[in-house]
């Protein structure tokens, strides 16, 4: 207590400081004054009292210095006196401080600003209980690794024979249409298993969770509760508190709401939010050969909440065993293997490579900006070496003057950090509308006290990482070579040697992100150039979600019904060239992945080859443009009842029919009416490679066939017309309303529009590191200037000895660039080395271009030679210019 006392005292005198040395003086003037008038008392004169009290007494300043330091904080005080004075010496060199302020604003702006979308999609804990322990449980093909998603039998026998997660849930989204008083709303829903919220750690705000039996496939009514989210209960029920209990119509299906969700409550977390949870009872009703029945229909996500104190390690090696021994027990299927994520790092996906390269290119400009300012303020110190040699001659010790110079180049960070700080507040509209929506979590990117945390952190860091080579290069100072120098710079030799060397590692710096940012435009170029297999131009498309009247309609021919009907009105629009409907639309990546098999190889079904599996409606090929290699398209005659047929890609056709005519042959996808329905079907048309997943992605073998032969109750309708084509919106909404009033048009955007998202990815990640690479670019060769700069000034003397000695201008010329070419070219040698080690980091970036791709390595780092021997340009003319005698006298 007497320690925490002492020290709150000490902390209280620093704001009393005025006061305590008032009262310290006054105290001290009534000492002297009664010892003076003792001595005058004893038959001293006045003077010599006064004298005599003042040597009795001692040193007075010393006294009052030794109080000040036993009733205040001295490191602090000094602190305070170092940035006081920093300040005025910021103050006293306007241009040196803005540019220093800017410099330091770019860098540390753009390092916040990235950091802020690492840290909301990479680092920032899940908003839920425990979301370190949340775990994706992958099940993976274990042939090729891929896949992720797990069918419901396989979920339910992970989840009773591990004993390394307290729970596990499993989770599908989907889309819902609520059928209202006023117009049908589409909206995202799941559904999912009834320990999903308790894995989460998640309870309603408002009535239930599920229970065990809303989540058994027979229970009586297991498929009929369902939770709304906070914002759709506000929404659409204006936040009525009489909600539970409410039956609520989604198609043509009746659900009674159990519970509404904390408000911002949301997963799968995903662009789209979901806004409705049921269970995944509803995926068991109505047939025995529902796909909620099938181990081989994988669909399920999978997450688990780990046991507390169960390494990842150890649960996976559990999972993998419990996966194998599923493999045995079911020889049918193909072989599966488990892979566990930890769910924050699930959420990241393939977004981890960019963001770390991007945050990785900012923190070269970083760098950058402390090897340029470092290279200021040893110019900088330079100009103060006879200042600093007399506080050293007064006594300041080399800690000291260490200690004020770094306290010069962290105040300056500071501020610079600040104004960065509101850079990078100000660049997330930017951000925001530039990121693609898909990223995941994009609402937390924002302010928040971990950005403001970073921004200081890194304030600071960055503060002493550029002082503090200037600051020990001052704190070396000779007296006696300082005082004699007359006002010249003592360092010589030194302070070139390490002005070359920091401007060497700015050079170096810069050329990672330019052959990056060169790496990624020609990748990009190649990836716009890649034929998509269809023409995107005029053609528009949305989505319908087909209710069928009755779960006894199997078949589903209703649908197969509404969809021609639907493509009939579409087609009939004005403007409307060919109008057609398709399950699964081309850069989606939404494909329905099947087992297949070709006619006269007979293999297991576990052995199978996989395709995607397509259901197209006549003249979808045709509207959307792709082309037709051999065969007939779809006609109308390809019913429910005539002959059973496909049409295959040119992938499929060239891996399992080589040098052979496709045409009459037969395959049989793993799609049908049932696992016992699975028929043959007749090739009758060969058609181009389509990009399905992405520009980026081979085409896989794929499987079209009728729709009215493979009822789908989703589709996507696509219009192609004459002119712009979002002008048939309001006229196609007309007619779906005329054909049924509860079915919402959703998703609605043209080919063009899909075939620029996938683009978006690759696009933001090569804008954003190009503009980077620039900046970095300009500021190395800021450094090129500014050491050249300060040669000339440095060599001035020098110049005018040897233009007295018959150097002519161009002479200098050609030496002062020649110095810049060679600081220039080590540093591009220094970066394509630790370019060739870090490259190999983009290859999953890139599409048509190698990571160490030879043009690339010659041409931009030719182009940063070429660039930093201009920014040379101006100091080496203003070196020429020099008049010899102007120059000989300035010494």
């Amino acid at each position: 207590m007497h320690s925490l006392r002492a020290l709150l005292s000490r902390v209280a005198a620093l704001f009393r400081s005025s006061k305590l040395d008032a009262d310290l003086d006054e105290e001290l003037r009534s000492h002297i004054d009664l010892a003076t008038e003792e001595n005058r008392l004893r038959g001293m004169s006045p003077r010599q009292a006064r004298t005599a009290a003042l040597r009795g007494f001692g040193g007075v300043v010393q006294t009052r210095e030794n109080y000040r330091i036993q009733r205040g904080l001295p490191l602090l005080e000094i602190l305070a006196h170092d940035l006081r004075f920093a300040l005025r010496q910021l103050s006293r060199s306007p241009g040196f401080t803005f540019v220093a302020l800017l410099t330091l604003a770019l860098g540390i702006g753009a390092t916040t600003a990235i950091f802020s979308v690492v840290d909301a999609v990479m680092l920032k804990p899940l908003p839920f209980p425990n979301s370190s322990r949340l775990i994706r449980v992958g099940s993976m093909l274990a042939a090729t690794g891929t896949g992720g998603v797990a069918s419901y039998p396989d979920f339910l026998d992970l989840r009773a024979r591990n004993h390394s997660f307290d729970a596990m849930a499993a989770v599908r989204t989907g889309d819902f249409t609520l059928i209202g008083p006023s117009e049908p709303v589409h909206l995202q829903g799941a559904a999912v298993s009834a320990q999903l919220f308790s894995v989460l750690g998640v309870t309603p705000a408002i009535g239930r969770d599920f229970l065990p039996q809303d989540d058994n496939p027979a229970a009586a009514g297991g498929a009929d509760s369902i939770i709304l989210s906070n914002g759709l209960w506000q929404r659409e029920f204006g936040s009525d508190p009489s909600i539970l209990g409410r039956v609520l119509q989604l198609g043509e299906q009746r659900f009674t709401v159990i519970g509404v969700m904390p408000r911002g409550f949301q997963y799968p977390i995903q662009a789209e939010p979901v806004e409705i949870w049921t269970t995944l009872a509803i995926d068991a009703r109505g047939s025995a050969n529902s796909i909620a029945n099938q181990r081989g229909a994988h669909y399920l996500d999978i997450v688990g909440l780990l046991r507390a104190g169960v390494p990842i390690q150890k649960a996976q090696a559990e999972m993998a065993s419990i996966a194998s021994a599923l493999n045995q027990e079911h020889p049918e299927n193909k072989p599966r293997t488990v892979r566990l994520k930890p769910e924050v790092e699930y959420l990241a996906g393939d977004l981890r490579t960019p963001l770390l390269v991007l945050l990785g290119t900012v923190g070269c400009i970083l760098l950058i900006v402390c090897a340029n300012l470092a290279n200021l303020q040893l110019a900088r110190a330079t100009r103060r070496h006879k200042e600093m040699a007399v506080r050293a001659a007064l006594g300041a010790s080399r800690l000291r003057v260490a200690c004020q110079l770094l306290s010069e180049s962290v105040l300056l960070s500071l501020l610079g950090g600040g104004l960065g700080l509101v850079l990078a507040l100000v660049s997330f509209k930017f951000l925001l509308r530039i990121v693609p929506a898909q990223v995941p979590r994009l609402d937390s990117i924002g302010p928040d006290p971990r950005l403001f945390a970073f921004a200081l952190l890194l304030s600071l860091l960055t503060g002493i990482l550029f002082g503090l080579a200037p600051a020990l290069r001052a704190s070396k100072i000779s007296l006696n070579s300082s005082l004699n120098a007359g006002g010249r710079d003592a360092g010589g030799a030194g302070h070139s040697r390490m002005h070359d060397i920091l401007v060497v590692s700015e050079i170096a710096l810069a050329v990672i992100p330019l052959l990056a940012s060169a790496l990624l435009i020609q990748s990009l170029v190649h990836l716009t150039r890649v034929d998509p297999g269809f023409d995107p131009h005029h053609v528009l498309t949305f989505q319908l979600d087909f209710q069928l009247d009755s779960p006894e309609d199997a078949l589903g021919q209703a649908s197969a019904t509404f969809f021609r009907e639907t493509v009939e009105r579409i087609a009939a629009l004005p403007g409307v060239t060919s109008a057609s409907a398709v399950a699964s639309l081309p850069l989606t990546g939404d494909n329905t992945v099947s087992s297949i098999e070709i006619e006269g190889e007979p293999t297991p079904l576990g052995s199978r080859p996989s395709a995607d599996f397509n259901a197209v409606e006549p003249g979808y090929f045709p509207t959307v443009g792709i082309a037709l290699l051999a065969g007939r398209d779809f006609t109308l005659h390809d019913g429910a009842k005539s002959n059973l047929v496909a049409i295959v890609n040119s992938t499929l056709a060239r891996r399992f029919f080589p040098n052979q005519n496709p045409i009459g042959k037969h395959v049989r996808p793993g799609i049908g009416r049932g696992p016992d329905d699975l028929p043959m079907r007749e090739i009758v048309g060969v058609i181009a490679d389509v990009k399905q997943s992405g520009l980026g992605s081979e085409a896989a073998p794929e499987v079209y066939v009728p729709l009215t032969q493979s009822p789908f109750t989703t589709m996507f309708i696509t219009a192609r017309t004459a002119n712009d084509p979002r002008s048939i919106i309001p006229d196609a909404r007309r007619q779906i309303a005329a054909l049924n009033k509860r079915l919402p048009l959703y998703h609605v955007k043209t080919l063009d529009q899909y075939f620029a998202d996938s683009l978006a990815e690759p696009a933001t990640v090569t804008l954003l590191l190009s503009g980077f690479a620039v900046l970095a670019v300009l500021l190395a060769c800021l450094g090129v200037y500014g050491v050249i700069s300060y040669t000339v000034v440095q060599r001035t003397h020098e110049i005018g000895v040897r233009m007295a000695l018959g150097a002519d201008s161009g002479n200098v010329l050609r030496w002062v660039l020649g110095r810049g070419f060679l600081l220039a070219l080590a540093g591009v040698s220094i970066g394509l080395a630790g370019s060739f080690a870090l490259t190999h980091l983009l290859a999953s970036l890139l599409f048509g271009v190698g990571a160490t791709d030879p043009v690339t390595f010659v041409a931009a780092p030719i182009a940063l030679l070429a660039v930093a021997v201009l920014a040379g340009l101006i100091p080496a003319r203003r070196a020429a210019s020099i008049n010899p005698m102007v120059a000989l006298r300035s010494e």
